[in-house]
Formats: C-alpha cells, sequence, structure tokens
C-alpha cells in the first residue's frame, strides 16, 4: 500500500539534498575558516620573534653606548642603577640609548667588576627559602663601575610583554605551547603578565682615568 501524497513530496527532498551535496558554492569560505586560525597565529608568532630580535638587538646597542660611558670615567657622578638610567640612558634632554617602543622604567641594570677568579655570576640570591632569581629581583643586581683599569660586565634586562600568549596558554596536544625564554613577572610599572626577559651585556676594561668612588657594597 503507498501513502497518498508521500512520493512527490519525498522524491523533491531527495533531489533537494542531492543538489545540496553537489554544491561547491561556498567552499572556499569554508576552507578559509579552517586553516585561517593556524594560519594567523603563525603569521603573528614570526612577527613577535621578529620583534624579540629586534628589542634585544636595541638593548646590545644601548648597553654598549652606556658602558662606553662607564668605561671612560664619566659615571663616576652616578650613585645607583636609577640615577645612571635616568642620566645616561634615558635623559630627559639629549638623545637616548634606546628606542620609544622600549619602556624606560622597566630597565633593570646590573653593573659589577670581575673579580680575581676572572668569574661572574647571573646574581642570583636566596632569602630564607626563596630563591631569588637575577632575571626577576632587582634586589640581585649590583651598581659597581669599579676604578680604572678593573674589568667590568654590564648587563640590561628589559622584560618584554608577550603579546601573543594564546598560544603559550594552548595547551592541545603541546603543540604551540612554549614558554621556553619567557616568565611570568610583574614590571616596574605594574604590569603583570608573561614576559620575554630579554638581555643585553657589555664587557670591558676601565680606561686610565682618575680614581672614581668605589659604590657601597661593591
Amino acid at each position: 500500500m503507498t501513502l497518498l501524497g508521500w512520493g512527490k513530496p519525498h522524491g523533491r527532498i531527495v533531489r533537494l539534498l542531492g543538489r545540496f551535496g553537489n554544491n561547491q558554492n561556498g567552499a572556499t569560505a569554508v576552507e578559509f575558516a579552517m586553516v585561517s586560525v593556524p594560519f594567523l597565529g603563525l603569521l603573528f608568532a614570526i612577527f613577535e620573534t621578529a620583534f624579540v630580535f629586534f628589542v634585544t638587538e636595541a638593548l646590545e646597542s644601548a648597553v654598549a653606548d652606556a658602558g662606553r660611558t662607564i668605561m671612560t670615567g664619566n659615571a663616576s657622578t652616578y650613585t645607583s642603577a636609577d640615577a645612571f638610567r635616568t642620566g645616561v640612558i634615558c635623559p630627559t634632554t639629549g638623545k637616548k640609548l634606546i628606542p620609544s617602543f622600549i619602556t624606560c622604567g622597566n630597565l633593570m641594570i646590573d653593573v659589577r667588576t670581575v673579580g680575581t677568579s676572572g668569574s661572574i655570576g647571573f646574581g642570583s640570591a636566596t632569602s630564607g627559602n626563596t630563591s631569588k632569581s637575577f632575571y626577576t629581583d632587582p634586589s640581585t643586581m649590583k651598581f659597581c663601575i669599579g676604578s680604572t683599569g678593573d674589568t667590568v660586565i654590564m648587563r640590561m634586562v628589559y622584560p618584554m610583554p608577550v603579546y601573543l600568549s594564546v598560544l603559550t596558554a594552548s595547551n592541545v596536544g603541546d603543540v604551540f605551547k612554549s614558554t621556553t625564554g619567557q616568565t611570568t613577572y610583574t614590571s616596574a610599572d605594574g604590569s603583570a603578565g608573561l614576559k620575554h626577559m630579554l638581555m643585553g651585556t657589555a664587557a670591558f676594561r676601565n680606561e686610565p682615568f682618575s680614581a672614581q668612588t668605589i659604590q657601597p657594597g661593591c
């Protein structure tokens, strides 16, 4: 027995489904939607990696120029890293040693002389049961510009924000998750979050100049 009115509507539905399955309109949009997220993520990751290298080069250049001030004996008037930062690296008047996209107040400066053993540590220290890292605790840093003929190591650390933190937070198969060289840190301006801890380093021997005052704790 055949139900009245079933044949024609049923056939129409079958034809509609067949046309829908064979229709290729919009396939490009669907394919783009599928690949756009990983493609754009990879593109932005490349941009951020390039920016990391660019900021690192700017730090290296600034450390070289600032170290020259110490090497020639022109830093004797600065009694602290903060004074040296505002007077040499980011002066209120004149040329700054760092580009405008680097926040000067977030720079951490460490200057110390090399001992007789010829070795120098990264300034890590232990307070009670808490280990303090050179990269994340400015209290472990020193400002010891040395005297004439001393070998000096100057290091400058900048906590650059991780702009593409969405990738590092992803743990889907750990494909995009990579926090190498990054750490959670609160900068001097109060901005917290995942940061690239970038460092520029300069090693030099002070030129012969009139003796300068050695800072306390050096």
